[in-house]
Formats: C-alpha cells, sequence, structure tokens
C-alpha cells in the first residue's frame, strides 16, 4: 500500500529559498505548488510536486526565509562578490570549515544537533589533512557555520572568515590633526612642485607642532616623530589617483593617464595602413676603437599582417632625411639590399623579403619631420594620406610600439653594451666600457633578425606569419607595383651646386669623377658651376644635371672606399666622432709650435741683416713717436676744437695746418672760413712774400727736441 505524506504548509505569498534563490509561494496546482522567483519579474513560475518539496525540505534546499534574514550582513554581503576576490588564506579557511560542516550533514537528521554524535564526526575530520588546516572547532562553533552554510543554501562563499571587520577600527588621531596632514598634503605633495612623501611628512609634522602651540593641544601620538610616514601615504591614497595627478598636473593629464586604451585598429589589406615611428636603441656600438653611442631606427609596419615594410638605423636625429631613408626601402623592392649583405657576409638569408609598395594611409605623430613641406611633396608623390594622430597618444601606434618593444628583449637587451629600458638593470656598470659590436655589424643583425624571424615566425595577436599573411592578403587585392624610381630620387637626394674640376665634383671630402664628367665638363664653360645630387643612402656615385639634356650624369666616389658602406648621416657622424674622440698628443703638438716659431725667426733675421726695415718702422724709431700719435695726439687744450679753423697760405711756406686733436665730431658750431682771405695773419697783404726765418735742418732739430710733454705739432716738420 503507498503512502502519500500530506503536502507541506506555506502560506501564500510567502517567501521561500529554493537551492539559495528567493522565490514567492503562489497558488496550488493540479500535482503539486506553483513557486515565482523573487529577483526576476519576467520568469515564469515554477511547478513543484508534494512529494519533491517534502524531499527538498529533508535536503535541506528548500527552506524559510526566516533562517536566511538571522545570517549576518557580512556573510550576506560576501554571498554577493566573486570567489577569487577572498585571498588564499581565506579561501583554505573556508575549504577547512566546508570539511566539518560536512561530516554534521552526513549524520542522520535526530543526530546533527547531538554533542555526542557531532563530537566524533569533528574528531575524525581533524585527524585528516584538511581538518589540520585550523584547529578543531567546538560543538557550539560547528553548528554556527553549519546552520549558516545551510541557510545559504550549501554556499561555500557563507563560510569565509569576516577577518576585515577585527581589530580596532576607531581613528588614531583625531579630526585636526588629519585637517593639518591633509594641508600638508595639498602644499607639499599634491601641486605643481611635486614635493615628495619625506618632504610631506616634514611639514605635516611642522604643522602640528604649530597647531598645538596655538591653541594649547597635547601632541599626537607617543612617538618622538608624531607622526608616522603610513598616515600620510594613507591620506594620499584615500584622494584618489585622478584627483592627485589633476593637482600636480592638470585634468588633460589625469584623463590622458586613466583613459582607456584598445588594442588599435587593423588595417583591411596589406598596405592599407601603415605605422610609422622613431626611437632610440638601447646600445652602444662602436666604429673600430670608437665607441660612438646610441643609434635612432625609424622602422615602418603594416597593420594588416604586421609585416617590417623598411628601417634604417643612424645617428640622424628624427628628421625627415631619417623618414625618407626608411619610406624608400619600404616602398621599393629589397631583393638589391638582401644581395649586397650577402656578398658583404657570405652567409644568405633563409626568407625572403617580398615587400613594396606605397601605403595607402601612413599614421604619423605630430613631430615636426611628419608636417614638413618636404613630406607633403612625398605624400603627393607616392599618392598616399597622411594621417595625424592626435598628441601623447602612443597607443594609436601601438603596432610599431609593439615592435620596438620585441626588437629590445630579442636582440638590443642580449648584446653586450645594452644600456636597458630600465637603468635599474644596469645598475653602475657603464655600456661603453662593454660595447663589442660595430656599427654595421648590428645593422646586418637587425636585418636578418627583422627578415628570417619577426617576418616568418607567428604573431602573437594574429596566429599567423607576418609574411604568410602578407602573401595571402596580396592574392586577394592583387599585387601594388613600387614607384618609379625617378619618383623618389628628388625627394631623398641630396642637391647641391659644385664646381666640375678636372678632378670632378667634391662634397664634404667626397670626391667624384667619371668619364662622363669629363665629357660634360669638355662642354661647359671652364670651371662652371653644376648642380650635383648625392643619394643620401649610396654614396658611391653622385649625379650632376646636364643642362642642356636635363639628364642626370653619372659619376663614382673616387676618394673613400669605407664611405661607400655607408649612408650620408653616417659618414658625417663617424667623422665628427672621429674627431671628437681623436688623442692630442701634447708632445707633438709642441714640437710642431716649435718648428713653426723657429721658421718665423728665421725669416725675422733675414729682415734684421738686410738692413732694410719697413717704412713704419723707420718712422717709429727715427721720430720716437708711439704708434698712435701718428693717428691721434693727446690732447693738450680742451677748448682748441672751439676756435676757428685756420686756411693754407698759398704765397707761404707749405706747411700744413696743426690737425684737430678732437677730431671731426664737436658740441659747438664753428664760424666759417673766410675762403678768399684779403690778409695774412701777420697784417701783410695776401700775394706778398715774406721768406720764413731760419729753418735748422732736422738733425739739428732732434739734438734740440723739447720734451715729449712740451713738443707741439708745427705740421710735417718738428723744428
Amino acid at each position: 500500500m503507498t503512502v502519500r505524506l500530506a503536502p507541506p504548509r506555506m502560506a501564500p505569498g510567502s517567501t521561500v529559498l529554493i537551492y539559495g534563490r528567493r522565490h514567492t509561494v503562489q497558488g496550488f496546482t493540479r500535482t503539486g505548488r506553483s513557486f515565482l522567483p523573487a529577483d526576476d519579474s519576467e520568469a515564469e513560475p515554477v511547478e513543484i510536486t508534494f512529494d519533491r518539496q517534502i524531499e527538498l525540505i529533508r535536503q535541506l534546499k528548500l527552506t524559510s526565509d526566516i533562517s536566511y534574514q538571522t545570517i549576518p550582513d557580512s556573510v550576506r554581503i560576501n554571498l554577493t562578490r566573486d570567489l577569487s576576490v577572498f585571498g588564499d588564506v581565506a579561501r583554505m579557511e573556508a575549504t577547512a570549515r566546508f570539511a566539518y560542516c560536512r561530516a554534521i550533514h552526513e549524520l542522520p537528521w535526530a543526530h546533527r544537533d547531538k554533542s555526542a554524535h557531532v563530537g566524533p564526526a569533528l574528531a575524525r575530520v581533524a585527524e585528516t589533512e584538511i581538518g589540520k588546516t585550523i584547529a578543531q572547532p567546538s560543538f557550539r562553533l560547528a553548528r554556527e557555520w553549519y546552520n549558516r552554510w545551510v541557510g545559504c543554501a550549501f554556499d561555500i562563499r557563507a563560510l569565509i572568515p569576516s577577518t576585515s571587520k577585527r581589530g580596532n577600527k576607531e581613528a588614531r588621531y583625531d579630526d585636526w590633526v588629519y585637517a593639518e596632514i591633509d594641508k600638508a598634503i595639498l602644499e607639499v605633495h599634491a601641486n605643481c612642485t611635486r614635493g615628495s612623501i619625506s618632504q610631506t611628512l616634514k611639514r605635516a609634522r611642522q604643522l602640528v607642532r604649530l597647531k598645538v602651540d596655538k591653541e594649547g593641544r597635547k601632541l599626537p601620538g607617543k612617538s618622538k616623530h608624531i607622526l608616522g610616514r603610513g598616515v600620510v601615504e594613507d591620506r594620499i591614497a584615500k584622494m584618489g589617483h585622478y584627483e592627485l595627478v589633476a593637482r600636480q598636473w592638470d585634468e588633460k593629464e589625469a584623463r590622458r593617464q586613466l583613459r582607456m586604451i584598445g588594442a588599435g585598429p587593423d588595417g583591411k589589406y596589406p598596405l592599407a595602413e601603415v605605422e610609422i615611428d622613431h626611437t632610440v636603441i638601447d646600445l652602444m656600438v662602436r666604429h673600430n676603437d670608437i665607441v660612438l653611442g646610441r643609434p635612432y631606427i625609424t622602422a615602418l609596419i603594416d597593420r594588416y599582417s604586421r609585416m617590417i615594410l623598411g628601417f634604417t638605423i643612424s645617428f640622424v636625429p628624427p628628421s625627415w632625411v631619417s623618414v625618407m631613408e626608411a619610406l624608400r626601402q619600404a616602398v621599393m623592392p629589397k631583393d638589391a639590399l638582401l644581395n649586397d649583405v650577402y656578398e658583404a657576409t657570405g652567409v644568405s638569408f633563409e626568407f625572403d623579403w617580398p615587400c613594396w609598395g606605397a601605403p595607402d594611409q601612413l599614421f604619423v605623430d605630430q613631430g615636426a619631420e611628419f608636417l614638413s613641406i618636404s613630406m607633403a611633396a612625398a605624400e603627393a608623390a607616392l599618392n598616399m594620406k597622411l594621417v595625424q594622430l592626435s598628441k601623447a597618444r602612443g597607443d594609436l601606434k601601438g603596432k610599431i610600439e609593439s615592435w620596438f618593444h620585441s626588437k629590445n628583449q630579442q636582440i638590443t637587451h642580449r648584446i653586450p653594451g645594452t644600456t636597458f629600458s630600465n637603468p635599474q638593470k644596469r645598475k653602475n656598470a657603464d655600456p661603453k666600457t662593454f660595447a663589442i659590436i660595430g656599427f654595421d655589424e648590428f645593422k646586418t643583425v637587425v636585418l636578418r633578425w627583422v627578415v628570417d624571424v619577426h617576418n616568418a615566425q607567428e604573431h602573437s595577436s594574429t596566429g599567423q606569419c607576418p609574411i604568410k599573411a602578407w602573401q595571402e592578403g596580396m592574392r586577394k587585392v592583387g599585387p601594388k607595383p613600387p614607384p618609379p624610381m625617378e619618383l623618389l630620387s628628388p625627394l631623398v637626394g641630396l642637391v647641391v651646386q659644385r664646381r666640375l674640376l678636372q678632378s670632378g665634383v667634391s662634397y664634404n671630402r667626397l670626391r667624384f669623377n667619371s668619364i662622363e664628367f669629363q665629357a660634360l665638363r669638355a662642354r661647359l664653360p671652364k670651371n662652371s658651376r653644376v648642380e650635383v645630387r648625392i643619394d643620401p643612402l649610396d654614396l658611391t656615385q653622385a649625379y650632376i644635371l646636364d643642362p642642356d639634356t636635363l639628364d642626370w650624369v653619372v659619376g663614382h666616389c673616387v676618394s673613400e672606399d669605407s664611405a661607400s658602406k655607408l649612408t650620408l648621416a653616417q659618414y658625417n657622424f663617424v667623422r665628427k666622432a672621429s674627431a671628437e674622440q681623436k688623442i692630442v698628443d701634447e708632445d707633438y703638438e709642441l714640437k710642431l709650435a716649435r718648428g713653426e716659431q723657429k721658421v718665423r725667426d728665421a725669416i725675422n733675421g733675414a729682415h734684421r741683416r738686410s738692413g732694410v726695415p719697413p717704412k713704419q718702422i723707420v718712422a717709429l724709431v727715427t721720430q720716437g713717436t708711439r704708434p698712435s700719435e701718428h693717428i691721434h695726439r693727446n690732447r693738450t687744450d680742451p677748448t682748441e676744437s672751439e676756435s676757428r679753423m685756420g686756411s693754407h697760405d698759398f704765397d707761404g711756406p707749405v706747411l700744413s695746418p696743426a690737425p684737430d686733436p678732437a677730431g671731426p665730431y664737436r658740441e659747438k658750431v664753428l664760424m666759417p672760413v673766410d675762403p678768399y682771405p684779403t690778409k695774412r695773419s701777420d697784417g701783410e697783404p695776401v700775394g706778398s712774400w715774406r721768406p720764413p726765418a731760419t729753418i735748422p735742418p732736422l738733425v739739428e732739430a732732434a739734438a734740440t727736441e723739447q720734451p715729449r710733454e712740451e713738443r707741439t705739432f708745427t705740421g710735417r716738420r718738428r723744428v
């Protein structure tokens, strides 16, 4: 005979917990009762038969809402949090509590609240490995855990220890102390000066002492330092990062630091969107025995395939020259470049570098080299569009920035002489002492890494090799031919004016000549000035514009063989660095100075032996005057320049009038001199000549010469 149990009593409209979720009791159905989820207004009612209800009640999976209301608030808050937010120690303790609660739950219903049965069950759990995590709880504490666990529908988060409420939660200092600390933070740390934490702590202690002295308060704390560093750091942390940065810098900088940064857009096909940027390399390179320093690198990357299209390494700071060198390599085929490296080193490449063509859009930053007129000319010649990105938005060029980081991690930071991106890794070591790699060798290393490693290995973001992604994309949209060299040459060539001589043309100690140059020289006037174009990337050749045919005539470098392996910027930098680091031999320079002095002494000795000194020296020796007296004598009468100017006596002896010591500049207006005087100064009429007094010879005048300070200048002769 089947015994049917009476349905459980539940008042309609009451709240129950089914698997920990709150439901509202509805009316009866044909086989049971319906329950409506209380936390979801759009949910459909759930129908549960009477037998199933009794089974859930026995399993404590259907309980009254009253048991949930008796749970502490801290436990209910834990139920709303993710389990991962709790620490490892808290989760391990909750796991150990769960083992004791499960031991109680496995006892028969009537034995779960009996200490005689619960105690042995707890002891058995304490002997296991999990039970040793915490001490064996008492009967009362274990029952408390069990009731809480059951009331929360067997959720392990109900067993998380609420240790955050422990400890003394009262403020350590009075409110006025915290007010002085906040005042010190605003004065020292949270402003444009951006003082350190130590300076802020010192200022806070001073303000507290002044407050105590002014209002007669008691010093806070028991330490002689009054305040600790931790309280200042806690008050700064409570300000919030946005408010702190806004006070130290401005709101624009605060928004920049707290803005959301995405992964950046991807191109739809190869060459659709290309990024270009510069950076300084974290490596010291050498040239022979000279440490040149840290070079710069300019690179272009395709957003779609992550293919490196071209790069240049030089000591020229980011400029239009470095941009055009990298852009030229990017848009042209690379077979000749790889072949040159193979012939120089004898080591072949494992993969090809099959990328060329001008990009549709070139994404650049706000650098001056990208805003120049030359860059606008390159944009028009290559039929591409320059996209100017916002300032301080490196995340918008995340592809090239990520490649710079990968290059540093895989190459630069593994070579002796690296400076590292973080100075703390460098410690006190001087990278110059460990620099071993040459400039040309480093360029070859980077080229091999780009071709055989980066372009050929799977990219972490796309999950595909850049070279395969490039080839598949090109098959979909079709290949793009490289631009004509006639368009690139005027953009990257350096045009200067030089004279075409028999030795050719010269520029910066580089000399170019050829049979074609001599043929052009034969048709032009002698020593004609011509326009010379020098390729900054290839110093082995130079070009002269034929003014008649408007064609470029080719000439070859005949001066330095070492320059053929360098670019123009590298050649200039190596010459400058060699001159600066050249060691001066002081003994050698002193010998040169002595040798030149001996030459000058020999020349002066020849003058003395000939007996014919220069006229200037004769005048100084025979007349006994200083060099300045031939130009301007000492002033003896300050008012002499204010008197009337005399005139020449045409009938008298040829004596020049005394020179004006004050010069032509006078403060007073002088009366004009009569150009046609009727009488001389002695009263005689003009035209009558009277012989002057006997003039002694010059030798006798020198014997009776007056002292220097009493002599007067009477003309060209001294009397």
